[in-house]
């Protein structure tokens, strides 16, 4: 739960509801949550592919780039080797 403080972007006061932590820096900035109500974004939030976690970041940290980028997808190798069966006789 985040406390009411001061944005890290833009200095105002960022009430406890409308404001998120950056899981860059740790500090608080305003993020609307919701669509239907007015509210200030100094910030975005995303799916992690890698985690399917949502993953929050101020705009400061986002202009400079230290927020983990989206992960490349790895590609994973069959293993392909000898066979540890015997063939039966039939």
């Amino acid at each position: 739960m985040v406390e009411d403080g001061p944005c890290t972007v833009c200095g105002e006061v960022a009430p406890a509801g409308s404001a998120s932590v950056c899981h860059s820096c740790g500090e608080p900035f305003h993020l609307n949550e919701r669509n239907d109500t007015e509210g200030k974004d100094c910030g975005a939030v995303w799916i992690d592919e890698q985690y399917q976690a949502l993953r929050f970041g101020c705009q400061r940290c986002l202009d400079q780039g230290q927020q983990t980028q989206k992960p490349e997808p790895r590609v994973r190798e069959p293993r392909v080797g000898p066979r540890r069966y015997r063939r039966r006789d039939v």
